[in-house]
């Protein structure tokens, strides 16, 4: 008797997962609703992005990620790296043009990771 309310005091502390149920939808919903003003904001550079990239620079550049208001762009090393440093302003002055509330104030074109596009 004494060792196992000992032993239930030793495991007292273990976490105990809620037992609770939800349906996927609503959980899906949720998440959704919370996320849908970052969701509209990119949505809106991504349309921007593939009607301001020029179509000779499309195949060797891609959007990277937005930290902020700073878009990153990879770009394939050479020549597409320098041309998408040159046109940077440009972009960012015709996205803003297109997404106007996107709060993109800064491109920064950084290397290709890897040559699989996405």
């Amino acid at each position: 008797m004494d060792e196992e309310k000992q032993l239930k005091g030793a495991l007292s502390w273990q976490y105990k997962p809620r037992k609770t149920e939800s349906c996927l939808g609503d959980e899906v919903f949720s998440y959704l609703k919370q996320r849908n003003r970052a969701f509209v904001k990119n949505a809106s550079i991504m349309d921007a992005w593939k009607v301001v990239v020029p179509p000779t620079l499309q195949p060797f550049c891609r959007l990277d990620k937005r930290v902020g208001s700073t878009l990153y762009l990879q770009a394939a090393a050479g020549p597409y790296m320098y041309q998408a440093q040159m046109l940077s302003g440009e972009l960012l002055d015709k996205i803003k043009q297109l997404a106007p509330r996107c709060g993109i104030q800064k491109i920064k074109v950084v290397p290709i990771r890897n040559n699989n596009r996405e």
